[in-house]
């Protein structure tokens, strides 16, 4: 499964960026509330199968999709339109039914529930390979690979498709891809009197020891929810403590006692509120310049665009992962950051229906749109010489000359050792326990 998770981030990257040259192609939201947008009821005849609606012309099929990318996500005012397009294109046909989720956790623990409860949604969303096999294996979610190795081809980076599979069967579309870059603040950088940015964990906690004298945050950490933030910048002290195949040594490895004393260290260096801060916090100091380095996936960008303080954006600098004892420099994490998965269905309209829709929401220069307006990747095939952001293009190139690549904790992780990193975190930084026992606290879980 590791492997599979390095195969399929290292096919996207190289599969956009390659197409450059030739000119053939191109966080997670802090509140808990949740609303049904678009999604009244309506009355349904008792000889009508549930999910269609009678129209003048007929059935209209109707599809439930709990949606995450809505509110402040970066994706969503895009990806809303994508979802009004197919509802105009198939009207009186095909109908789907946001209800909006805005909390990431909330949302992962809905969707284990139907499941488990044998009512699987129409259409979802799935971050990690561990959840995506346990779906499968409930015999609850559709088998797409037909459809997506017949009617959609063409749509997908080379092996994408392949490297998703899980025993040779496609249950989650590959489509949005994870890209983590180390994100500076120059103007922060340049007041403390740095001239270069680091390359190695050395160099970076001497940094951050100027930053913290200029008064400023030199990182962001947190540890509530699912720690988001500080596992990424666990993820690239494994990257740089055990290299490519650190997963593959299972947690037995030194590797994650080291990193896990880095990550410790990284508390020195961050704002007082850390224990206990969740997204809104972490976002909040380096959005508002309070915090001078920060880690998070590439789709954040829009964000910082629109949210950040004047200017922030403008002084972005950007860099891969960094070196420990000069080993294992330079890598880069990332992952495939959502499967669409679709229901199971015993309709064959429903089912045409959700097909419909997944090769709607693939097209091409939908998804471009998609990606200049997010600063997001993804699995889909299109030029990349039409990305617009100076920085989106930077991250590419970055990926592409990194040595290697590694998926993040969470992902390469079973779920319940991801469920239990922030707790292990927050005993480690209180000093409950050392980087040993925070390992074997993941362990335990296991």
């Amino acid at each position: 499964m590791k492997k599979r998770f390095l195969a399929l981030a290292l096919t996207v990257v190289l599969g956009i960026t390659s197409l450059t040259g030739c000119g053939a192609k191109e966080e997670p939201a802090d509140s808990s509330a949740k609303s049904d947008v678009g999604t009244e009821e309506k009355e349904t005849p008792a000889d009508t199968p549930a999910g269609t609606e009678q129209t003048g012309s007929g059935e209209m099929v109707t599809l439930n999709f709990p949606n995450i990318w809505v509110g402040t996500d970066s994706k969503a005012e895009v990806f809303g339109k994508m979802i009004t397009g197919f509802n105009e294109q198939y009207k009186g046909q095909y109908e789907v039914k946001v209800e909006e989720q805005t909390d990431y956790d909330a949302y992962r623990d809905k969707i284990r529930t139907l499941i488990s409860t044998g009512d699987a949604p129409d259409i979802f969303t799935v971050d990690s390979m561990a959840d995506l096999t346990l779906f499968a294996e409930s015999g609850k979610i559709m088998d797409t690979t037909s459809y997506v190795e017949g009617n959609l081809a063409d749509r997908f980076v080379e092996s994408a498709i392949d490297n998703a599979k899980i025993d040779g069967v496609c249950y989650g579309v590959p489509y949005e891809m994870a890209v983590v870059p180390f994100m500076y603040n120059q103007k922060l950088l340049d007041a403390a009197g740095i001239t270069e940015l680091p390359a190695s964990f050395e160099d970076f906690f001497d940094d951050c020891e100027k930053l913290k004298a200029s008064g400023v945050f030199p990182t962001t950490q947190m540890t509530n929810d699912n720690a988001w933030t500080s596992m990424l910048w666990y993820s690239y002290a494994l990257a740089a403590c055990g290299g490519v195949d650190v997963y593959e040594k299972g947690l037995d490895d030194e590797a994650f006692v080291k990193a896990a004393e880095i990550l410790k260290k990284m508390f020195d260096y961050t704002s007082s509120d850390a224990v206990g801060a969740d997204a809104s916090v972490v976002n909040g100091h380096f959005f508002n310049e309070r915090a001078a380095i920060y880690t998070n996936g590439s789709w954040i960008l829009g964000r910082i665009k629109t949210e950040g303080a004047e200017g922030l954006y403008d002084n972005l600098s950007i860099s891969p992962g960094l070196s420990v004892d000069g080993k294992n420099g330079g890598a880069y994490v990332n992952s495939v950051l959502a499967y669409i998965v679709l229901g199971k269905q015993d309709d064959p309209n429903k089912q045409a229906a959700a097909e419909a829709f997944l090769e709607y929401i693939t097209d091409p220069d939908r998804v471009l749109e998609l990606s200049n307006s997010s600063g997001a990747m993804f699995a889909i095939s299109y030029d990349a010489s039409k990305i617009t952001d100076p920085l989106m293009s930077e991250i590419m190139d970055q990926s592409k000359a990194a040595p290697f690549m590694i998926p993040y904790f969470n992902a390469a992780m079973p779920t319940a050792v991801a469920n239990a990193f922030p707790s292990a975190l927050e005993s480690l930084v209180l000093g409950d326990v050392d980087a040993q026992g925070f390992v074997d606290m993941l362990k335990s879980a296991q």
